[in-house]
């Protein structure tokens, strides 16, 4: 599996015969300057809510219409694109084989917004390649334990997901081999990725902190 990270919570998962894109927000097109070609080849687009930052819905319909994807959702999402693709809805029993990956859904639990807004419907994934469980929960404060991951993209910086110490929590419970830091890049709300990468010295997890196009693969 090789596993490339993108702004904000943004990645692009490659296996032998599947490219997934989780998360695909406004942030990786505007800030980072990812084009849509160069998603190209895309065959599965999941997306953990409706959040603008996790679902640019303009970019988005471009890739679907490029592409045709299979495209894996929470309700809200499916709803946004009904005239464009038919959605997979995405929950907690979800679990779908798809050629030489299987994608399973988790629990999660989005943080109260800043603005007073009612919380969306969050839905965390898993992606199994056989040997490697990468786990990407969107925003949330919490991680499913169910989850079984061994390599967990984790949100931390405090604002409608986990501060550090919550995080550090989260992770020593599921103890994964990696975790790789999210949501700290948004510059609304930035965090210092270097104060994550100190509270968690000592834990037995190696956290991987991947720049923006940063590409690693597992073994």
């Amino acid at each position: 599996m090789k596993i490339t990270k993108h702004a904000q919570s943004c990645f692009f998962v490659e296996t032998l015969h599947e490219k997934v894109l989780i998360d695909a927000g406004n942030f990786v097109f505007e800030n980072e300057g990812m084009k849509i070609e160069d998603f190209t080849g895309t065959t599965i687009m999941v997306f953990t809510h409706e959040h603008r930052d996790h679902f640019d819905i303009e970019r988005v319909v471009e890739i679907i219409k490029r592409n045709n994807p299979r495209v894996l959702a929470t309700r809200a999402v499916a709803e946004k694109l009904k005239d464009f693709s038919k959605v997979e809805i995405v929950s907690a029993e979800y679990k779908q084989k798809f050629s030489d990956v299987t994608v399973e859904g988790f629990l999660s639990k989005h943080g109260p917004l800043p603005s007073g807004d009612t919380v969306p419907e969050v839905s965390g994934i898993v992606l199994d390649d056989g040997s490697t469980r990468f786990y990407a929960p969107g925003d949330t404060v919490s991680l499913d334990q169910k989850s079984n991951a061994n390599i967990v993209a984790t949100p931390f910086d405090g604002v409608v997901v986990m501060d550090i110490n919550s995080a550090k929590s989260e992770l020593l419970k599921l103890m994964p081999r990696i975790a790789i830091p999210i949501h700290y890049d948004n510059p609304a709300y930035p965090a210092d990725v270097s104060d994550f990468e100190k509270a968690m010295e000592g834990s037995g997890i190696d956290v991987r902190i991947l720049k923006w196009g940063e590409s690693f693969e597992t073994k």
